[in-house]
């Protein structure tokens, strides 16, 4: 529901499950263990609606992982730590 750290180390987000519907704002996160800067990993897209989304494969961040919310909506992110 707001900007946030998703993993302050390096991971692997497979998903994300979007519990109340996205704003007509999209969300950005980011290969960045503590702010909204850095590599794009992934966009969830503006007016997104409640459900689960996975990816085909996960995406490995380096840093770690950011979300950061340029409107409203309430997001779990799907995390495992890297290996």
């Amino acid at each position: 529901t707001a900007d946030g750290v998703i993993a302050n180390a390096p991971c692997i987000v497979y998903g994300y499950i979007v519990t109340t519907a996205m704003s007509a704002a999209a969300t950005t996160v980011y290969d960045n263990a503590s702010a909204a800067s850095g590599t794009v990993l992934f966009v969830i897209p503006a007016s997104t609606a409640v459900g689960q989304y996975s990816f085909p494969v996960g995406v490995i961040t380096t840093a770690g992982a950011y979300a950061d919310f340029a409107g409203t909506g309430t997001v779990n992110f799907l995390v495992a730590p890297s290996v």
